[in-house]
């Protein structure tokens, strides 16, 4: 029983031990080998005592093998036991710290994969993202390059990353920016940081890009680095460029509008608007041009207004007959022609002649050719819609210019001229004759005023008829125009009566021969309708300034002088004389007051 007892025991400790070691993982070397090792002596020992004693029972002689094995054993178990609790508390120690470096390990693990997904996901960001990211150093070399940036300088990354960012910029910005980027190294500050900036980069195709750029800064272990967004704003640039277009364009045709609200000659009208039209600052034309006007009569372009023109053309193209040259062909077909150099059309040439194109643009109201605008434009240059719209908008602005003042005119002639025969009536006779008074007084010049009158036209008109009648008075009217110089005024007052205007004479009988030219003139048969008609005149004379100093005072001292004529014989004329004061026509003439016809 006493054996068993310590057998028992000794494989409960060797049971713990093998449990202890798999659950702790305790290291061999820390004693284990001892303590087992006298365990295992000690349970040999005591089955060799076991044993022994059985052979005793048998009449073996006692060996006693105890002695030495619980020694060894005992020995060996307090080496171990010596050696493996120490262990057990220093392994405990070390699995405590182990445990901590994995929880480390772990949390350092988790913050470096947190760092990876934030670092991809700036990644994706930038590589996403419309504007260019790019990153340089302190000496302007790029380290970071991103799909913007691809897309808007056409350099993919490997072929950027490591060259200079000044190849992504123009000549004319290059040293700007290394100043820039030099100032920021030396003092940690420039105006370019942080602010806004518009500028053009270059593509890699070598066209320039607009661009907004925004720059930020920051040191990085004693280095310095740059970071740059930029912005590609060619299609915002292309829209005020646009709306820029389009307010000098409305400024151009309302300048054109208010030209032709101008009393000016129509010549004048469309000088200006010449200029108006080369002076757009968006059409790429060249500073001279030129205005046709067509002429019904003769179905040819009359040139009107140029500016620019070389002496050649002023001649060459003084008149164009339809179809010859770009213009001719413009009026022919009715649309605009274009050609960008000097082709087979450009009929009109010179020694000399500078390469250049033309935008010929006809002139059109309501289906009707008025005329055609020719502007220049450089050699080469392509056909841009824009223009060709605009300058379109501009001729049809100057039809209605045009056609305006023809209408203002057609209104002022009727106004101012004598129906039947289209000489300028009473109301333009005073209008001239004031001015021609004002002018002689001015000059210390004679001035005459002839009113004369047909003599026996009512005659003509009561036994012919008022047809033959105005006819009389038609070839009356081109009689009495060969009589005058270009200086002279005849007016058809109404009726059979007409006065004339005679400036810058050098006597008053120069006056007298005039007015007996014309009687001569008029005292010759006319012919009308196979009528053969005989009529005389009275011309009454007054001088400025022996007669008067206004037109009113002039036109009746000189319509006294010829009642005075018309008393006396008729067929002939008088100066007006002081005599002749009394003398006052009476309201009708005695068998001769014309009708009007």
């Amino acid at each position: 029983m006493f054996s068993i007892i310590p057998t028992v025991v000794i494989l409960g400790i060797l049971v713990l031990i093998w449990h202890h070691r798999k659950t702790r993982r305790i290291i061999p070397k820390q004693g284990a080998p001892f303590i087992i090792s006298g365990l295992l002596i000690l349970l040999i020992g005591y089955l060799l005592n076991f044993i022994s004693l059985y052979f005793t029972n048998l009449g073996i002689p006692d060996i006693d093998p105890v002695q030495y094995t619980n020694s060894l054993g005992f020995l060996l178990l307090g080496v171990g036991t010596y050696r493996w609790i120490p262990a057990v508390t220093c392994l405990e120690e070390v699995e405590q710290f182990s445990q901590e470096l994995v929880n480390s390990y772990s949390r350092l693990e988790a913050y470096n994969n947190k760092l990876k997904e934030e670092r991809e996901l700036s990644q994706s960001v930038s590589h996403t993202a419309h504007d260019a990211i790019i990153s340089i150093d302190e000496n302007g070399i790029i380290s970071l390059w991103n799909n913007g940036a691809t897309n808007i300088f056409g350099y993919k990354a490997i072929e950027i990353i490591g060259q200079p960012i000044t190849k992504l910029i123009p000549e004319k910005y290059r040293e700007q920016l290394l100043v820039g980027i030099k100032q920021v190294n030396d003092t940690g500050s420039s105006n370019i940081i942080g602010s806004v900036m518009e500028f053009e980069g270059l593509n890699k195709n070598g066209q320039l890009v607009p661009l907004e750029i925004s720059i930020a800064t920051w040191m990085q272990s004693g280095y310095r680095y740059y970071a740059a967004v930029m912005r590609n704003i060619t299609e915002r640039k292309e829209s005020e460029k646009g709306n820029e277009r389009i307010e000098q364009s409305r400024v151009a045709i309302s300048s054109l509008l208010r030209i032709s609200l101008e009393s000016i000659p129509l010549e004048e009208q469309l000088e200006k608007a010449l200029n108006v039209i080369l002076s757009v600052p968006w059409l790429s034309l060249q500073s001279k041009g030129s205005i046709f006007l067509m002429d019904d009569e003769t179905n040819e372009l009359v040139l009107v207004v140029q500016s620019g023109l070389a002496d050649h053309l002023l001649t060459a193209c003084a008149r164009l007959p339809m179809g010859y040259c770009l213009c001719g062909r413009a009026a022919q077909e009715k649309k605009l022609i274009y050609s960008n150099c000097l082709d087979h059309r450009h009929e009109v040439t010179f020694d000399g002649i500078q390469p250049h194109g033309h935008y010929c643009v006809p002139v059109m109201f309501q289906g009707k050719l008025l005329g055609v605008v020719n502007s220049y434009i450089p050699h080469g240059h392509e056909r841009n819609p824009e223009e060709t719209e605009f300058l379109q908008a501009m001729a049809n602005t100057m039809a209605g210019l045009i056609e305006r003042k023809r209408m203002e005119e057609r209104l002022s002639h009727v106004a101012h001229h004598d129906s039947l025969t289209g000489l300028p009536n009473r109301l333009l006779f005073i209008e001239h004759l004031t001015k021609q008074v004002a002018r002689a007084s001015r000059d210390k010049t004679i001035l005459a005023v002839l009113f004369m009158d047909l003599d026996r036209f009512k005659q003509v008109n009561d036994t012919m008829g008022h047809d033959i009648g105005d006819l009389l008075l038609i070839e009356v009217s081109a009689r009495i125009k060969t009589c005058l110089r270009d200086s002279d005024m005849i007016a058809r007052l109404g009726g059979d009566e007409f006065t004339i205007s005679l400036p810058f004479i050098q006597t008053r009988d120069d006056a007298g021969l005039v007015a007996q030219k014309i009687i001569t003139e008029l005292g010759k048969p006319f012919f009308l309708k196979n009528h053969e008609c005989n009529i005389g005149s009275s011309v009454g004379i007054s001088i400025l300034p022996t007669d008067g100093e206004s037109p009113d005072e002039l036109l009746k001292k000189a319509d006294i002088a010829m009642y005075v004529v018309k008393k006396e014989g008729r067929n002939n004329f008088k100066f007006y004389t002081d005599e002749m004061v009394g003398e006052e026509k009476p309201e009708e003439k005695p068998e001769e007051k014309p009708e009007e016809s």
